[in-house]
């Protein structure tokens, strides 16, 4: 009896140690970290010929391609993603690129680029294109930008910086792996070295309360234990990249210009009568020139008259010649807006316009050069930077000082780009008129004092006040109400001061003074018809200018100088304003 209970103690003895022995090799099993390893075609497939790009520590939605010894991203990517400066010309497939003193040129295919016409060498075409997408080389990229790349294989995959970045970092405080899911049975995707540095991503979102999602310095992405890891700390990347900036061309006294408007050749005639008993003004800019068509064999129709730039010179003038993009009076059907672009758009006719524009401004010996291309569409937006910034580097060259007219900022025409604009030019000019204008379904005013006051301050967060010069108004506009039929019919004409003040008192109106506008006003009734002028006159632009003065704006300009009175110009005498 006692033996056999001897063996049944020692049969449950084995059979514990059994058990045992079961639930050691399972918890180990269980608790030992798995040591498969992810194969490196398996980390993250890609096809052949590409690569997949990292900036810093976020993987791109799209690869890069790897040909002919070069690393290319598509420029949807470059110009969104690191240098919105580049520019691409779909149709004539030119990639451009502008320095303060450069006109860079690159073509596809060809393993040079091209530098205000010379020709420099590269270890591979910065351009190329496939499947119609244009894709530019990252060597070519990191000449002009603030990006740093670094490309590793199995798989192949590029790392992206771009400018200084603070990164959370960690710092492995001992040998261990990097896995592909947070869990230790996970396959290992790398090793990670004691010390080594990893940047943590998803940052606050992570679902394991024991892994950490991290990316390792050479772009590999996986999970490492929170107990191997140091805590987070924050790790500053300073790019070393230092940016060129435009210089500019600009007085060191209060610019004050009149446009000056030149429909013919004879008109130039009639610049001394303006200007002979003008003390205040110190820019004269005559409408000059004209855009023509693409097709055109002259890209531009002038006006310029050597004896004027003379005169205007003898009485102390800088001459700024006007280019603009108006109706072309002799070509039927010339729509501005489309002829525009079809001229900006094109690399070809950008460079002969700017030739031509710089050609003419030596010929005549003018000090400057003055855009005004207005309806521009949507689509134009670039084209015209791009133009601006071509134009610059000529102008810059040859000391001329390039300045642009603008509509006041808002949305409607925010393509213009008034920020990139005061990056190239000299002058960024606001025509700070046409509040209502010819078209407006109600009377109004053409320049309030509250139209002028918002469009500075808002111009003045996109360019430096000593590039911004304030355009005024020196014509009212005169608004006729009739009703017919119980229908109210607004019409409108634009006239000059003196007419304004013969209209007024012809019949003997008193205006009133309003003090939301700043503006005389004026109404009466003539021939059964309502009448109405917000009047600029002395005393609504002396607000303007003192406003424009009291926040030190580069100047102010006027249109135009047929249509000002002796008695306004008075205003622009500094100590008129200050008492």
């Amino acid at each position: 009896m006692k033996k056999k209970t001897g063996i049944a103690i020692i049969g449950v003895l084995v059979a514990l140690l059994l058990i045992a022995a079961v639930l050691c090799v399972a918890l180990v099993k269980k608790y030992t970290p798995n040591k498969e390893r992810v194969l490196p075609e398996e980390l993250a497939p890609v096809a052949e010929g590409e690569a997949h790009v990292v900036f810093w520590q976020e993987k791109y939605e799209k690869n890069a391609l790897l040909l002919n010894g070069g690393i290319y991203l598509d420029f949807e990517t470059v110009s969104s993603y690191i240098n919105e400066d580049f520019y691409y010309d779909e149709k004539e497939l030119v990639l451009s690129y502008t320095k303060p003193t450069e006109i860079i040129r690159a073509y596809p295919m060809e393993s040079v680029y091209y530098s205000n016409k010379t020709k420099k060498e590269l270890s591979c075409a910065p351009v190329l294109t496939k499947g119609g997408i244009p894709y530019v080389s990252l060597e070519f990229v990191q000449l002009f930008s603030d990006v740093t790349y670094t490309f590793f294989e199995n798989p192949a995959r590029v790392l992206l910086r771009t400018g200084t970045k603070d990164m959370l970092s960690l710092k492995a405080k001992k040998d261990t792996e990097v896995r592909e899911l947070a869990d230790i049975k996970s396959r290992v995707v790398c090793d990670l070295a004691k010390d080594s540095v990893v940047w943590y991503v998803d940052a606050g979102t992570e679902t394991s309360t024991k892994f950490v999602k991290v990316m390792t310095e050479d772009g590999v992405f996986g999970f490492v234990r929170k107990k191997d890891l140091s805590e987070t700390y924050h790790q500053a990347y300073v790019s070393d990249y230092v940016p060129e900036t435009y210089p500019h061309i600009l007085s060191e006294e209060e610019v004050v210009l009149g446009w000056h408007l030149v429909t013919n050749s004879t008109a130039n005639a009639g610049l001394e009568n303006l200007i002979k008993n003008n003390k205040q003004l110190t820019v004269v800019s005559p409408t000059w020139f004209r855009i023509t068509g693409p097709e055109a064999e002259n890209p531009l129709l002038s006006l310029a008259d050597a004896s004027y730039v003379e005169k205007a010179n003898s009485y102390g003038l800088a001459v700024w010649g006007l280019v603009d993009n108006f109706d072309i009076a002799e070509e039927e059907g010339f729509d501005p807006t489309e002829n525009s672009f079809a001229i900006l758009s094109s690399t070809k006719k950008r460079e002969e316009l700017v030739n031509a524009l710089v050609a003419e401004a030596i010929r005549y010996n003018l000090d400057g050069l003055n855009i005004d291309f207005e309806s521009l569409s949507v689509e134009t937006g670039p084209h015209f930077i791009q133009f601006l910034r071509e134009l610059s580097v000529k102008c810059r060259a040859n000391g001329l000082v390039l300045s642009v007219d603008n509509y006041v900022p808002s949305a409607y025409a925010a393509y213009y780009d008034w920020q990139a604009q005061g990056e190239v030019v000299d002058y960024v000019v606001i025509m700070a008129y046409d509040e209502h204008y010819a078209g407006s379904e109600t009377a109004g005013s053409v320049a309030s004092y509250g139209y002028l006051t918002t469009a500075v301050d808002n111009i003045l967060t996109m360019v430096p006040k000593e590039q911004v010069i304030m355009a005024v108004p020196f014509y009212t506009r005169l608004w006729t109400e009739t009703k017919e039929n119980g229908v109210t019919k607004l019409t409108s004409i634009a006239i000059d001061m003196a007419t304004a003040e013969a209209e007024v008192s012809r019949n003997n109106v008193t205006p009133v003074w309003d003090t939301v506008t700043r503006q005389n006003y004026a109404e009466y009734e003539k021939g059964g018809a309502v009448c109405k002028m917000w009047l600029e006159d002395s005393q609504s632009l002396a607000e303007k200018l003192s406003y424009i003065r009291s926040t030190q704006l580069a100047g102010v300009a006027v249109w135009q100088l047929a249509f000002g009175t002796e008695e306004v110009w008075q205003i622009f005498e500094t100590d008129v304003l200050a008492e």
